[in-house]
């Protein structure tokens, strides 16, 4: 049973790390489709770059706080397979119990600064726009 959960655990990671390596592309991606489109509606004339610079780090920290999330899911994953594993030893289901919950503390702390990152960047587009 243990070598079927160790097979089971070792494609969750390498699904999960290759999805990892593949979401970080396609968030620049969509990133660098963004600059473009503001760089091509920009009049090069007068010196303006059209680059908001706001906007951008924002969303830098948001491709950055995905990538946070990602880890914690992982982590949460890691715990649960050591719960699993654990074999009754009180001490290993402590170290997962624990691990679970910094890892939900942590989730909910990324998403409430993903919240607040979208809404400072609605906000800034909506002044620089106008």
């Amino acid at each position: 049973m243990k070598k079927t959960a160790k097979i089971i655990f070792s494609l969750v990671v390498l699904v999960t790390v290759f999805s990892v390596a593949i979401m970080p592309q396609a968030r620049a991606n969509v990133l660098l489709d963004g600059l473009t489109k503001t760089v091509e509606g920009t009049d090069l004339s007068n010196g303006t770059t059209g680059i908001n610079l706001p906007i951008v780090i924002g969303k830098i920290i948001q491709i950055f706080l995905s990538f946070l999330g990602v880890i914690a899911v992982i982590i949460i994953i890691y715990a649960g397979f050591l719960w699993m594993t654990a074999g009754g030893d009180s001490g290993k289901i402590e170290k997962a119990k624990s691990y679970i919950k910094n890892a939900v503390i942590g989730v909910v702390i990324i998403l409430t600064s993903y919240i607040i990152t979208s809404y400072v960047i609605e906000q800034v587009s909506k002044t620089i726009k106008a």
